[in-house]
């Protein structure tokens, strides 16, 4: 620790539990190790108010109970915790024993592990990541442009799916299919939650073929148990064509983790770029102000409440993304097929810069378009 050694734990304390929180506070005096030991450890404790909790300094990290993530977890304790850990230690205590071999030393098995998220490491969305495989086992392929019709593939069938097989604890599974799986609003609803699919253009390379071999579905913060039923459900099933699609062979979704192109999606970092164009929530009438205010409303929209500054264009910071346009000189359709709810509005692309070097995790998804693949953006390195 480079500034003043000194750690703050605080734990809620009922009206119940106070004499209890009064013995723990006079037994935190005789503390003079913590965990292995290895330097001098001293140790206060009191009952304190929000008023004073507000006036401590320093990092705060706090429990995410519902995350759920491949790293970053830190072991808490359960009932159980205390015996089991009692035993590992009489264990190491009797590794060493006269005229004897060395006995195996037992390991802490019995914890809880949690995810704790500060300024420093910020909780991104709950997300998992599918390749897209051939029969033979090679990479599937599919254009960036056309996108949108991998998205109406694996929303057809997660719906199809999660109709068979909905999580536990739904009260009403048909109406959670129609609003969480496939996104639509009911009428007069003030809270919506739903996925989003979100193909992943290859990026990261600098002769990278721009194709779309990765998916990724991303769920609202918080809910980690019901993304992870359906990747266990859907992982391994075979994408279902549709007449716009017209694949022959159509994809397997295999689940991969630590990909190095989705890591270009997910990985904290301070400045992001859109591979995809951000769809605005309007139109901006040619108007840079106007511009700037959907920009601000679309990060409110997404959830982006960090300070950040950004800029915009029609054309992408990546080389091999498609342009913002939805038609070239002579008129003709080019760019990313766009839904049709969503022609109507101006579409740009986008670059962000979090202040106070900030690093914010992944996936970053802005705009109208943004729970169907557009808006998508990755780490801006150097």
């Amino acid at each position: 620790m480079l500034d003043s050694p000194r750690v703050h734990y605080l734990w809620p304390v009922t009206e119940e539990d106070i004499g209890k929180a009064r013995q723990v506070c006079q037994a935190a005096k005789y503390l003079s190790i913590l965990g292995w030991g290895v330097d001098m450890a001293y140790a206060d404790a009191q009952l304190i108010d929000e008023s004073e909790i507000n006036r401590l300094s320093g990092v705060r990290w706090r429990p995410k109970p519902e995350a759920v993530r491949d790293v970053g977890m830190l072991r808490i304790p359960k009932a159980g915790s205390l015996k089991d850990l009692n035993c590992a230690h009489q264990s190491a205590l009797a590794r060493i024993q006269h005229g004897k071999p060395l006995n195996s030393v037992m390991k802490p098995t019995v914890f809880d592990s949690v995810f704790y998220e500060s300024k420093e490491r910020l909780l991104g969305r709950p997300y998992v990541v599918f390749e897209l495989r051939n029969d033979n086992g090679t990479r599937f392929g599919y254009s960036q442009s056309r996108l949108i019709h991998l998205v109406g593939m694996l929303r057809h069938l997660a719906k199809g799916l999660m109709e068979k097989s909905p999580p536990e604890g739904i009260a009403n599974p048909d109406a959670w299919v129609r609003s969480y799986i496939l996104g639509h609003r009911d009428a007069g609803s003030e809270i919506h939650r739903q996925l989003s699919y979100l193909p992943l253009p290859s990026i990261g390379m600098e002769h990278t073929d721009p194709a779309v071999r990765r998916v990724m579905i991303a769920a609202p913060l918080g809910d980690d148990r019901l993304l992870h039923h359906l990747a266990k459900v859907i992982g391994g099933q075979k994408l279902k064509p549709t007449p716009e699609t017209n694949i022959a062979q159509p994809p397997t979704l295999v689940h991969t983790r630590d990909d190095r192109v989705a890591q270009c999606y997910l990985e904290p970092a301070t400045e992001w770029a859109s591979v995809t164009p951000v769809i605005l929530p309007g139109h901006n009438d040619h108007k840079p102000e106007k511009t700037r205010k959907l920009i601000e409303k679309a990060l409110e929209q997404s959830g982006i409440e960090q300070p950040c500054e950004f800029v915009w264009s029609a054309v992408s910071w990546f080389p091999k993304s498609l342009s913002a346009h939805k038609y070239d000189r002579n008129k003709k359709p080019t760019g990313y097929i766009r839904p049709d709810h969503l022609l109507d509005k101006t579409a740009i692309h986008l670059r962000l810069r979090f202040d106070d070097g900030l690093k914010m995790p992944g996936p970053l998804v802005v705009g109208a378009g943004r729970h169907c693949g557009f808006g998508l953006l990755a780490s801006v390195m150097g």
